[in-house]
């Protein structure tokens, strides 16, 4: 994953990683923290270019995490202590921002696909047979999952740190299905909904092997 379009194109890597985070999960709502982890931008990096992206009227502040705070607290003892600790502030993505539309587009169409770079990542998890993208990676979060995986002598391990790694370029957290090759064969067969869900959709075959699709 070493290309990165956007990255390159606005000349802030770090910031490009936290905008696909807020356009790849449009309704979601992040601490700081949590922006930090998501993205793989340390230190205060992470601070400057949430202050950056508020300003263009990107993202916007949400409600701070102190009442769900104040909820848990009550709770348990061990909670109460932490009861006056300062609330966390959150950002969400502006839905009124006025080229929300054109730039969810942009970043969706320039995201750092390198298929090659994909499939090389994910050949030490096993022998592939077939890789599909969907969800995320087509720009539509209703889809089960956004990669299926089926490969002989499968390393769920390999592939599960091997996607992990994929995470933070992305900006969100990559849902997938991984499965040997007979039991894809297998589920094929008998129109398995997860499987049908995702190939009746927009997707993108990144590799058949055994020519199963």
């Amino acid at each position: 994953m070493k290309e990165d379009f956007l990255g390159e194109f606005i000349g802030n890597t770090s910031r490009a990683r936290i905008v696909r985070i807020f356009m790849f999960n449009q309704s979601d709502v992040y601490t700081a923290v949590q922006i930090a982890k998501r993205s793989g931008v340390k230190g205060k990096s992470v601070m400057q270019e949430i202050k950056s992206l508020e300003k263009l009227g990107i993202i916007k502040k949400g409600k701070s995490t102190s009442d769900k705070s104040a909820k848990t607290a009550r709770k348990s003892r061990q909670n109460r202590k932490t009861a006056g600790a300062k609330s966390e502030s959150t950002w969400l993505l502006d839905p009124g921002f006025k080229h929300l539309r054109a730039l969810s587009s942009f970043v969706h169409e320039v995201s750092p696909i390198r298929y090659g770079n994909i499939l090389g990542a994910l050949k030490s998890s096993g022998r592939l047979a077939v890789v599909v993208l969907s969800g995320c990676f087509m720009g539509d979060l209703t889809r089960p999952v956004d990669l299926i995986v089926a490969a002989d002598n499968l390393n769920e391990s390999r592939l599960e740190h091997a996607i992990k790694e994929f995470e933070p370029v992305f900006g969100r957290e990559i849902r997938y299905s991984a499965f040997s090759t007979p039991e894809f064969r297998y589920r094929l067969t008998i129109q398995d909904h997860l499987i049908r869900d995702t190939l009746d959709y927009p997707h993108m075959v990144l590799l058949d092997r055994t020519r199963l699709l």
